[in-house]
């Protein structure tokens, strides 16, 4: 897939993402990957989604376990089969040992939808980062300043 896609800000989109961050068992036949950028065309088994519109995610220069994050948080509902606090509990140790790094997940939400800053924000808090959840940029606070 780096082939084909390379650079930061890609990941895996939908039940991979989900997979990845073990908030689902669904392996999905095709593989979703989110790339910042005009999706390529299909390839097999590999399936392209465009976010050309989220460009933090490559200035803040997201790994794709990050990238697995943004998108999980923007299809919460229809994407993870775990109980919503046990699914929370997960990413918030994620979040503790490193494995998602917060400050880079912080950077990369200025171009991100509002659903997803506002989870993002709760998830930081709950997750020790108070500091950074208020780093997280919501469009009521970009009108106020």
């Amino acid at each position: 897939m780096a082939e084909l896609v390379p650079g930061l800000g890609v990941g895996p989109a939908g039940f991979a993402a989900a997979n990845l961050l073990r908030l689902s068992t669904q392996i999905p036949r095709k593989q979703d990957f989110a790339v910042p950028m005009r999706a390529p065309t299909d390839l097999g088994s590999l399936h392209f989604v465009s976010r050309n519109s989220r460009t933090g995610r490559v200035k803040a220069g997201l790994r794709p376990r990050e990238v697995a994050l943004l998108e999980v948080l923007s299809r919460w509902e229809d994407v993870v089969e775990e109980p919503s606090p046990a699914a929370e509990k997960i990413l918030q140790h994620l979040l503790r040992t490193g494995t998602l790094d917060a400050k880079r997940l912080a950077a990369a939400s200025v171009t991100e939808p509002e659903d997803v800053k506002t989870r993002l924000a709760e998830l930081l808090t709950t997750a020790d980062r108070p500091d950074l959840a208020d780093l997280v940029a919501r469009p009521q606070e970009l009108v106020a300043s």
